[in-house]
């Protein structure tokens, strides 16, 4: 019994040299292979990671890992252009959730650096907002300053702060705005007159929520349409001249109008059902507005141009070809050719101005490129008008020719943005407007009546429907 009991020892005593053997061998191979990795790293790899662990073990404070290599990412993303991004993982899905038109929040936004409205999200929670705390009528709409944020008419605050050297910070309205979450009623004080007035205004209560943003509104013979979306995501094509003033601007006598804010969301749905009432109303011109449209998805801007490409002679015609640096060229082409089901024998006509980017531009690339529209059917805001002496000033749209593409990491979830290609019309020229736009030089009309490019009550527009019935 004893000899099967040392047998019994020795074994395991085997086993476990063995295993601490294994173990062994293991880390001499781990760490064969990360040196033979960290070899491989470019220098400037190995360098930062030498320069991170010499902090963790030396400086004298801790610096958390996720600030060191967000730190490290924020200062590679600075050699890169203006439109290049890298997104963390909550930043990609909000950036997912904005490209397919969802959102928390009022509906509002902002020009850079101001508190004026730019513009009102249709099917949002600002747009159905029109009455003020007395109960009277009043459109929260392009123009309007929100000079005061609050949670009851009562408690309302300033959102701008004049500093003693004359300037006005508005740099409080996104905070006063993002201290409200879903569910909650914002009370905004609105003003027509100026950024920083507090007396000439109006109290009007929004109820802050999540909504699926409208990208196209259609006015014409005095009715505004638009697709409200419900919460279980159900669409209907609706009456909402209730809540818009274009209405009294586009009557049986003016074109039909179509503004596309951005190309995200159902925006082709949303074109199609909008064509679909330019047809059963039974009109023959068309003012498409893309003033402030930023552009967006090229899918979303594929789907739209077949529905306004006059002379294309397929349903897959060009709309834009990309061309990367390695020499490779893409070619995107239309979804289908409905212009002439919708649009045959119309007069159409484009409102764009210095905002106009993009997407934007490449669509109204593709209108000239098929005959659909001159230059001389394009009106560009000119906010000096009134300076002008007999030569119209030069104006020009923003002049983005350039596409990214977005890399998500299967693994973390984060993502990044990078200018990948340029872009270039399906015309003769193969043209690139990035950097110069489409101008007044071209042949476009300089738009008279604008002071700024999202005046209150846009005044810029009277210029227009004037230049049009001349």
């Amino acid at each position: 019994m004893s000899d099967r009991t040392g047998r019994g020892k020795m074994s395991a005593t085997k086993k476990i040299l063995l295993a601490l053997a294994a173990v062994a061998a293991a880390a001499v191979l781990f760490f064969a292979g990360f040196f033979t990795y960290y070899l491989t790293l470019p220098a400037g790899a190995r360098s930062l990671l030498w320069f991170k662990d010499k902090i963790d073990s030396d400086y004298y404070e801790d610096i958390d890992d996720e600030d060191f290599w967000q730190a490290a990412i924020d200062g590679a993303q600075s050699l890169l252009d203006r439109y290049s991004a890298y997104y963390t993982a909550d930043e990609y899905d909000s950036v997912v959730n904005s490209s397919q038109g969802l959102y928390v929040g009022t509906g509002l936004s902002f020009f850079s650096e101001t508190n004026k409205i730019a513009d009102v999200a249709y099917n949002s929670p600002a747009f159905y907002a029109n009455k003020t705390a007395d109960g009277e009528k009043f459109l929260i709409e392009t123009g309007l300053f929100v000079t005061g944020v609050g949670a009851s008419a009562d408690t309302v605050q300033d959102t701008f702060v004049e500093t003693a050297g004359g300037t006005v910070d508005y740099g409080r309205l996104g905070k006063l705005l993002a201290s409200f979450g879903e569910g909650d009623t914002v009370w905004l004080r609105l003003s027509s007159k100026s950024g920083t007035d507090t007396q000439n205004c109006a109290l009007v209560p929004v109820s802050a929520g999540s909504y699926n943003e409208s990208y196209v509104l259609y006015v014409a013979n005095g009715t505004a349409w638009t697709n409200v979306y419900s919460d279980d995501g159900a669409a209907e094509w609706t009456d909402v001249s209730e809540y818009a003033s274009l209405d009294e601007r586009f009557g049986q006598d003016e074109p039909a109008y179509i503004r596309l804010s951005s190309f995200y969301g159902n925006a082709v749905a949303e074109f199609r059902l909008a064509a679909e009432q330019y047809k059963k109303d039974g009109k023959d011109a068309l003012l498409l507005d893309l003033r402030n449209d930023g552009g967006g998805r090229v899918d979303i801007m594929q789907g739209i141009a077949s529905y306004l490409m006059k002379d294309a002679k397929s349903d897959s015609d060009p709309v834009m070809t990309a061309e990367y640096k390695s020499g490779k060229t893409e070619v995107y082409l239309a979804g289908g050719n409905f212009y002439g089901e919708y649009f045959a024998d119309s007069e159409i006509y484009v409102a764009a101005n210095k905002n106009t980017a993009s997407a934007s531009e490449a669509l109204t690339g593709a209108m000239i490129s098929y005959g659909t529209i001159g230059y001389g059917d394009i009106f560009i805001t000119d906010t000096n008008w009134e300076l002008q002496e007999e030569k119209p000033h030069f104006v020009t749209t923003y002049g983005k020719g350039i596409m990214q593409t977005t890399f998500p990491n299967i693994f973390t979830g984060e993502a990044v943005k990078l200018t990948t290609a340029t872009i270039h019309w399906p015309d003769e020229k193969n043209t690139c407007i990035h950097g110069r736009g489409i101008s007044t030089e071209d042949g476009a009309v300089a738009t008279q009546n604008a002071q700024t490019f999202g005046d209150y009550g846009d005044p810029e527009l009277d210029f227009i429907l004037d230049y049009i019935a001349r």
